[in-house]
């Protein structure tokens, strides 16, 4: 009987150390899924929508699938698009109009000329950096590609929040109103003594088409440059 209540003890005390290696087991699991939040504001305290918060670190997609930018009510939609370096974008025109859209940015220059419905092959980016796109007709479509390399990358919805999964202290953030170059990051750190949305206010500017005349336009892309 003794020698019963004996193993009845050491079963149920391996039980327990059992138990505890994966509780412990468990809570590292959530540790290394361990995320943070951000609520992006700017210099009045209004939500800022469409800010890209990054930290580096390996997206865990690493095939990165066909991304889509659209064109839906003479607009670009969406707004921002953020994709991974050498990834392809499709620009599908679902308006019933036609668009001549169009980059100057050094990360990727390139223009889809007057077209409906699937238009042309879809675009590589093989650079990290960001991609202004432009209408030649509708002056007032203007949308964003961030091509982001080695980074993990969260884009702010309409309440300025966006939420990573990384263990990173460091991180960046872009807005196109940062700065008139439409490149400006800032770096922010985590604040460990925040419980909840780490707040993070931005200066912004007022967002602008850049200026670019037609005929120059023109030559940018014509054989030769005439």
């Amino acid at each position: 009987m003794k020698q019963d209540l004996t193993f009845y003890a050491l079963a149920k005390q391996s039980a327990l150390k059992l138990a505890c290696i994966c509780i412990s087991m468990m809570i590292f699991s959530a540790y290394g899924e361990e995320s943070v939040q951000f609520k992006v504001v700017d210099q009045k305290g209004n939500p800022v929508a469409n800010a890209v918060v990054s930290a580096k670190g390996e997206p865990k997609n690493q095939t990165a699938q066909m991304a889509v930018m659209d064109q839906i009510n003479s607009q670009f939609s969406p707004h921002v698009l953020v994709v991974q370096k050498n990834q392809s974008v499709r620009f599908p025109n679902s308006d019933n109009i036609r668009h001549h859209i169009y980059s100057f940015s050094q990360p990727k220059p390139f223009e889809i000329r007057l077209y409906k419905g699937e238009g042309s092959n879809p675009v590589t980016f093989e650079k990290p950096g960001v991609v202004v796109l432009g209408c030649n007709i509708h002056d007032q479509m203007l949308g964003y590609i961030y091509i982001s390399e080695h980074e993990i990358t969260a884009l702010t919805d309409e309440n300025g929040v966006a939420t990573l999964s990384t263990q990173a202290n460091q991180f960046n953030v872009w807005h196109a109103k940062l700065s008139t170059s439409n490149s400006e990051r800032i770096t922010i750190s985590r604040d460990t003594a925040v419980s909840g949305a780490q707040l993070v206010e931005l200066n912004l500017l007022e967002e602008k088409k850049p200026e670019v005349k037609r005929r120059k336009f023109s030559r940018k892309f014509s054989p030769g440059g005439r």
